[in-house]
Formats: structure tokens, C-alpha cells, sequence
């Protein structure tokens, strides 16, 4: 069996936590990561970073510690100066290892912000390490996954369809069987009808409604009310979203 390498990771579980829901409303799959990250390295240590003040990332603390027992603070202990510490302290880590632990062979960074880009590059050339970004889609910093040794983003194109998807097909079959579109096939009515029906976010769903639009599986269509009104509806191209096994 071939020896994993030999990593420690790095979390800024603030750029994890919220960017996740700010676009999805959802929280971050801790343990999943965990083990994925684990089943490809022999991981010395997972370090999560966060302003834990903030009731959201608090109360996510007990799921962090399921995982790791390296749980760092960063929050700002002057109330006349607001300033964002998590950076500053999770680059001083990271230098720190460096320094301390030339064992390492893979550094797993997980971060969105550009300003980690120097230390990628300290490590992967001055260290002679591998550094894999971790990130959320569409918000991790262009230059910080080109300087990376790999870049992987998550949640996956195909982990939002699985959660997003059948409950938007569900509800414009429903719309589809009744021939309601001018009511049904309202963009916001779908969001706001598909999240309840498949309890989950509305956010999500907006989301997922958007990349089914642009990837060919729904279409906008100008529906005429009558002569001088008429209203933007969205239908299915079915055909398409049976051949690609998005629907049975």
C-alpha cells in the first residue's frame, strides 16, 4: 500500500461558514471534509480558525471539536478598533510549522482570501512542500488557486444538484401536470414553493435554478396574459433532464 503523505490543515472556518451560507444556506459538512482530507493524507493535525464571538460560528463549535481539538479564537480583543485578526494569526501558524515541523509534506489550506498567496508560494518555493487550497465555490481568490500545488472547491457542482435539484423538478412537474405556469412557473414562486416542498433553502435554491438555466435544463418564456399584460415564466426542457438522469 502506498504511504499517504504526511499534512496538517488549516481552516478559516469563517470564510467556510458564512460563505457557504450567504450563497447556499447551508452549513459546512465538517466531518465529510474531514474524512475526505484523511482518506488521501496521514493528517497530523486540522487547526480551525474563527472569531467565535459570532453566535452562528459558536454554535458550530461542538461539531469542530468532534473533529479537532486545535480550535483557535481570533477575536478581537479591542473594542475601540475593528479589525479582522483570523488572517494575521492563521499566517503566523502556518509560518510557525514551517519553522518547527520540516516533516510535513503537504500543507491543506482552506481559505478563499487572496493574501494567503505569499505564504503558498513561501512553501511550495522556498519549502519545497505541496500546499492544496481548500475554498468555496466562487469564493475563493483566483490568484490564491493558481500559486497553489491543487486547488479543490467545495461544496461540488454535483453535491448542490443532488441537495438543490429535486425539489425544483418536483415542483415544475407539479406546475407542468396542472398547467398553471402564470402562477406556478414564477421564478420567485418556484424558489419559495421548491425550498418548502424539499425543506431546504431558498438560497440554495436560487442557486441551483440559475446553473439548471444556464446548463440548458429550464428555459424563460414570455407568457402573455392577455393583449397588454404578460409575465416572465420558467418551464423544463424534459426531454433533456430525463436523458441526463435528473429525473426518472
Amino acid at each position: 500500500m502506498r504511504k499517504k503523505p504526511t499534512a496538517i490543515a488549516v481552516v478559516d472556518f469563517e470564510h467556510w461558514f458564512i460563505s457557504c451560507d450567504n450563497q447556499f444556506g447551508i452549513k459546512p459538512d465538517i466531518k465529510k471534509w474531514a474524512d475526505e482530507i484523511r482518506a488521501n493524507y496521514d493528517v497530523k493535525e486540522i487547526a480551525f480558525f474563527a472569531d467565535f464571538t459570532n453566535p452562528s460560528l459558536r454554535a458550530e463549535l461542538d461539531r469542530i471539536r468532534n473533529i479537532s481539538a486545535s480550535v483557535f479564537d481570533t477575536q478581537n480583543p479591542s473594542e475601540r478598533i475593528k479589525k479582522d485578526f483570523t488572517d494575521f494569526i492563521m499566517l503566523d501558524y502556518i509560518y510557525q510549522k514551517t519553522i518547527s515541523d520540516k516533516k510535513i509534506d503537504t500543507y491543506i489550506i482552506f481559505t478563499g482570501d487572496g493574501h494567503f498567496s505569499s505564504v503558498v508560494r513561501f512553501i511550495i518555493n522556498k519549502c519545497h512542500k505541496k500546499v492544496c487550497i481548500y475554498g468555496v465555490i466562487n469564493c475563493t481568490s483566483s490568484m490564491l488557486k493558481l500559486s497553489a500545488t491543487n486547488c479543490v472547491e467545495i461544496p461540488s457542482a454535483k453535491e448542490l444538484q443532488n441537495e438543490f435539484c429535486g425539489p425544483i423538478i418536483t415542483w415544475l412537474d407539479h406546475v407542468e401536470v396542472h398547467k398553471n405556469y402564470a402562477e406556478g412557473a414564477l421564478k420567485d414562486v418556484i424558489i419559495q414553493k421548491a425550498a418548502l416542498y424539499g425543506k431546504v433553502s431558498q438560497k440554495g435554491i436560487r442557486y441551483e435554478l440559475e446553473q439548471m438555466i444556464n446548463d440548458g435544463y429550464l428555459y424563460e418564456e414570455k407568457l402573455n396574459l392577455s393583449k397588454k399584460k404578460s409575465v416572465q415564466v420558467i418551464k423544463a426542457r424534459w426531454q433533456k433532464i430525463v436523458n441526463d438522469g435528473l429525473k426518472q
